[in-house]
């Protein structure tokens, strides 16, 4: 019997990582790992912080700018984008998988669904939440990219806890 009859459905179809720069390693490695058992194609997905949509069209429809902003390369994120794009490439190294990058623009959690509805993606993998006090006044204010896209998502959401994290005990009752 097949190891993998059981993931059948996710085999060969397209997966997406969303990467940051200063992410924890794990996630993309992880990302990496998923896409080479499954002989799919990877892409990591950079989320313009500073972007929003400005062309949505009458029937709601995305032009495909949203998904391909076009960046001057002088511009703060195609810099970042540069390096992050360098280090993920070093990682990917030693892997067996096709992957590619796209700077998409807009709220993380729609921009990354739209990505995987554009790509006919099967799963969509992200970090957990950044250590820190500004990660968790952005968690309040604009609420978890996880529950968002759980939330929102028709495919499944894996999210990689980040080894900056201290392990917690659950505590019951």
């Amino acid at each position: 019997m097949n190891e993998h009859a059981g993931f059948a459905p996710f085999a060969g179809s397209t997966i997406i990582a969303g990467v940051t720069p200063g992410q924890d390693p794990a996630v993309w490695e992880r990302a990496l790992e998923l896409a080479e058992s499954l002989s799919a194609p990877l892409i990591a997905a950079f989320v313009d912080p500073a972007s929003y949509l400005i062309e949505w069209t009458p029937g709601h429809e995305i032009l495909p700018i949203s998904l391909d902003p076009i960046l001057d390369q002088e511009d703060e994120t195609a810099i970042a984008a540069s390096r992050l794009k360098k280090s993920l490439q070093d990682a990917a190294a030693s892997y067996n998988t096709t992957w590619a990058m796209r700077i998409i623009a807009g709220d993380p959690a729609p921009a990354l669904g739209r990505l995987a509805e554009a790509t006919g993606a099967s799963t969509i993998v992200i970090g957990t939440r950044r250590p820190g006090i500004m990660a968790k006044v952005d968690e309040l204010v604009s609420g978890s990219l996880m529950h968002r896209l759980l939330s929102t998502q028709p495919v499944p959401v894996l999210g990689i806890p980040s080894h900056g994290l201290k392990h917690r005990p659950h505590s019951h009752g």
